[in-house]
């Protein structure tokens, strides 16, 4: 925690991905202020406790019917050098952190560019997926992504999660064509097919097989984008106040590089010709090999606008 004297403050958390993600930590944020500000302190109705036996159900359900089919390696991981108690592995090269702000004005450019309606993540993971392929010229453009998200349970109706990242889908998508030369919408079509196809119980079963002695990364092993659109991420209240910037980061990832794309600021709404965009911006942030940072902002800036 650090306190400013104009009276504002920030706050940092870092944890292992093992005890949690985003989702998380947002809604613990979000659950803690509630109980701050409710009467006697009493946990609101949704707090931690009425959630964590959802996991079991979660657990259950998720169990592969064919363990036959598991035999096939995951195209999502990758077998790393032991890392022993240090849980981060050497990376080749020197990776680096930035985030892009995009507005909501410019979101809705980029819909009218991709032409019919696409979600914002698959949109902004096709346009990235393509810019980053243009840098990585030859041998080194990723004709494999994997595509992380939030899957939701939904019981009487409503839709709610589960604390705990075991409630995330792992999926890949994979080419046979040049990427650069693509339709950004094609692109996005991909995705939002491949979102549906979650590896994660073939990634438990391997590990399973393998007795849990070798190491393996999924952020990274191929170029890795993680929907953390649907995260309550301004939800935290403190003194009448509500978080001004909102920022995630992985530490860890593997060369391939990692794309988090998660609500921006708040700052009003958009409405273009079908209504309200539903949108206040997007922060998308970017863990990748320090020399293609610079190569990237240059290409979102020339094609899309974005800087």
């Amino acid at each position: 925690m650090t306190s400013f004297k104009c009276g504002g403050m920030t706050l940092g958390f870092s944890w292992a991905h093992v005890l949690g993600d985003a989702f998380s930590l947002s809604q613990y944020l979000n659950l803690l202020g509630q109980i701050m500000i409710a009467p006697d302190h009493q946990p609101p109705t949704n707090s931690l406790p009425t959630l964590l036996p959802k996991l079991a159900e979660t657990n259950k359900a998720n169990k592969p019917n064919n363990p036959s089919s598991l035999l096939v390696e995951p195209l999502s991981v990758k077998w790393v050098e032991p890392v022993g108690d240090h849980w981060i592995t050497a990376n080749n090269c020197t990776m680096e952190n930035y985030s892009f702000h995009i507005t909501a004005q410019q979101l809705k450019a980029m819909s009218s560019k991709m032409s019919f309606k696409i979600p914002l993540f698959e949109s902004l993971s096709a346009i990235f997926w393509q810019c980053l392929t243009r840098i990585r010229k030859g041998s080194e453009e990723p004709k494999t992504v994997t595509i992380i998200c939030r899957n939701r349970e939904k019981k009487g109706g409503s839709s709610t999660y589960l604390i705990s990242n075991y409630n995330q889908t792992i999926s890949t998508v994979q080419v046979d064509f040049s990427v650069t030369e693509a339709d950004p919408k094609e692109l996005a079509a991909m995705i939002m097919e491949q979102k549906k196809v979650d590896e994660k119980s073939k990634i438990e079963e391997m590990v399973k097989q393998d007795q849990g002695m070798s190491d393996l990364i999924i952020y990274g092993a191929n170029l890795t984008f993680v929907d953390l659109g649907e995260a309550d991420l301004y939800g935290f209240e403190l003194k009448k106040q509500k978080p001004a910037f909102v920022n995630y980061t992985i530490d860890g990832v593997g060369d391939e590089g990692v794309i988090l794309v998660m609500k921006g600021p708040p700052s009003g709404k958009v409405n273009d010709d079908d209504g309200d965009i539903g949108d206040e911006g997007r922060t998308v942030t970017v863990i990748l090999p320090k020399n293609q940072i610079m190569m990237l902002k240059d290409e979102l800036r020339s094609e899309w606008s974005i800087a």
